[in-house]
């Protein structure tokens, strides 16, 4: 992992002795008074009417900019997708695919659209036998991510398509300075790039680009004039599908232009749970959404902060690192496409199921690797009436037959996680909100560049496994941890929330939660604290700003502990909006480059 400089470890280390003393307090009481207007930018931002959090101040920008020309918080989330893939293009694009959870307020509604990657019609099921460098064609799967946001936009937007990709458009055409992460990406991948159409771009003379230079991108701007003007068309029947599909071709993938133009958005229901009076909605399979809510499930029972601060408390610590596993094990466990494999994700999000595993949490040593347990039982139950009014996700439409195959093979073998992936958060002034995550994959993706953007690496999201529930098959969807969530209390939304990071995704979702809502502290101070990522063996991964005491803990405990200096990228980049009295309290993770917008 990357090192941060001197003074961003000073910087955290004094945040996080802050955070202490402030959450000591917090926690003693869940009230909070109502938060002053502050002005308009910045990581920390209260708003009275919109707001949106993401991963660059530029995509913020132009997700505000919609709000304030009308638009909804659908409009302000694709505009603000579009602009991330400009500035981003390491983590997302057009080439790219996600996840997209929508609160409607006047019908206290919520949806989730997933159009993650999916594999064309060949499936290339070779793939589990390659053994070759992941940076190749290969690793495309066709993407989703123009369908997606230009089908909500659509359906639930109140502005032209031609206003909404507006920003993304400027920013390409006219450039941007170039962000320290990015060029810090972009120096680190160099020889890749330097293999691909892009390096022109990200190279120019050879050399990768500096922080501060201002990067043009003239052939996404073209692509993205075409969408404007034509919509998803354009990207999967027209030039730019049959450039992409040119350039997988060329690189050994079998995709194939009637793959790009049968490509559609799988509308889902979310998962539901209750959530001490609150409730939480979350991605449904393949993705991670039932990992979030069965720790959230095991947590409850345990009345965390009357424990303590898991930073300090071996007591706390204890349970939230437990429930994470649990969670971690479990979702590996049966993760996979529903539509081709049984997913008892209704069951493991149950209320009955987490009390049959709650005899895992807190217990005074964990075994080298968690067995997962049996969700069947409480796959097929009603949902618990604090969810019936959402209509949440239901049970597996596939009988679990194949079940016990999957066991300890849903994800792909190696997965150590990473820093890849964006997430962005809105809502507006009627109370309607907006979760959006969506990845290239892996940084760059694929490493092929077409139609000025890079094309994901989903492919690798597979297991090698046939027998997986997340194995590789024609225009099946990959496993992944994308957790687009809302949480709702008294039928409004309460907070917004996501984060990219791979493997961390789901777990930096749980500690901003219980950090912010149970422990009652600012959404800023709750993206301060450091983080643990469990892993399905007995390894933990660590932030500093653990006490030697909780570390001791946790070694007693039988874990494999490794720290990691702090504001790593690798723990994640959580973007959070907490409705807090009136006003919407917005914060963008203080280990990557995002910020908050509003008004």
């Amino acid at each position: 992992m990357r090192a941060t400089s001197n003074a961003t470890s000073a910087a955290r280390h004094r945040r996080a002795a802050s955070v202490l003393l402030i959450a000591a307090c917090a926690a003693c009481s869940a009230a909070r008074p109502d938060p002053t207007p502050a002005p308009e930018t910045g990581r920390r931002l209260v708003a009275a009417h919109g707001m949106v959090a993401s991963a660059s101040p530029y995509a913020s920008d132009a997700g505000v900019e919609m709000l304030r020309r009308g638009g909804n918080a659908v409009d302000a989330a694709v505009a603000t997708a579009f602009a991330v893939g400009v500035v981003e293009p390491m983590m997302a694009g057009i080439g790219a695919g996600g996840g997209m959870l929508v609160w409607l307020q006047h019908d206290r509604r919520a949806e989730y659209l997933d159009f993650y990657a999916t594999a064309g019609a060949d499936g290339d099921t070779a793939l589990n036998h390659y053994r070759g460098s992941p940076v190749t064609a290969r690793a495309a799967a066709v993407p989703g991510a123009v369908a997606g946001l230009l089908d909500m936009q659509a359906k639930y937007g109140k502005l032209p398509r031609a206003v909404v990709l507006e920003p993304a458009i400027r920013l390409a055409a006219d450039g941007f300075p170039v962000h320290s992460l990015l060029a810090r990406e972009i120096a680190k991948d160099s020889a890749a790039l330097a293999q691909s159409a892009g390096a022109h771009i990200f190279l120019p003379g050879g050399k990768p680009i500096a922080a501060g230079t201002r990067l043009v991108q003239p052939e996404l701007a073209a692509s993205l004039r075409l969408i404007a003007a034509q919509g998803k068309d354009a990207f999967y029947t027209g030039e730019i599908a049959r450039e992409i599909v040119r350039a997988l071709n060329d690189g050994g993938n079998p995709i194939t232009m009637a793959d790009l133009a049968s490509f559609t958005p799988r509308p889902k229901r979310p998962l539901c749970a209750g959530y001490e009076g609150r409730v939480v909605l979350s991605a449904p399979p393949p993705q991670g959404g039932m990992q979030v809510l069965e720790a959230l499930r095991l947590l409850a029972p345990q009345h965390l902060p009357s424990l303590g601060l898991p930073s300090r408390s071996p007591d706390a610590f204890r349970v939230l690192a437990a429930a994470l596993r649990v969670s971690v094990a479990d979702r590996n466990a049966y993760v996979g496409d529903p539509g081709h494999a049984p997913v008892p994700a209704a069951g493991i999000t149950s209320a009955a199921y987490a009390a049959r595993r709650q005899a895992l949490i807190g217990a005074a040593a964990v075994p080298d690797t968690l067995a997962p347990g049996d969700p069947w039982p409480d796959d097929a139950a009603a949902p618990e009436a604090a969810c019936a009014p959402y209509a949440p996700y239901g049970p597996s439409s596939i009988p679990p037959r194949t079940a016990r195959a999957s066991v300890r093979s849903g994800v792909r073998a190696g997965d150590e996680g990473g820093a890849e992936t964006t997430h962005m958060s809105v809502v507006d002034a009627d109370g309607n909100a907006v979760s959006l995550t969506f990845t290239n994959g892996r940084l760059f993706g694929s490493g092929t560049w077409a139609a000025g953007t890079f094309l994901n690496s989903a492919m690798l999201n597979f297991s090698r496994a046939d027998t997986s529930a997340n194995a590789r098959g024609p225009h099946r969807v990959p496993a992944s941890t994308i957790s687009p969530t809302i949480v709702l209390a008294d039928g409004r939304v309460r907070m917004v929330v996501g984060s990219p990071g791979s493997m961390a995704i789901p777990p930096a979702i749980v500690e901003t939660i219980v950090y912010s809502l149970d422990y009652g502290m600012d959404p800023m101070q709750a993206l301060e604290m450091p983080r643990v990522i469990p892993y399905p063996t007995s390894m933990l991964r660590m932030e500093d700003g653990f006490s030697p005491e909780v570390l001791e803990a946790a070694h007693r405990l039988g874990y494999d502990v490794q720290t990691t200096p702090p504001a790593d990228m690798f723990f994640g980049g959580v973007q959070v909006i907490e409705r807090v009295g009136g006003r919407w309290v917005g914060a963008a993770d203080p280990r990557r480059d995002g910020e908050v917008r509003g008004y």
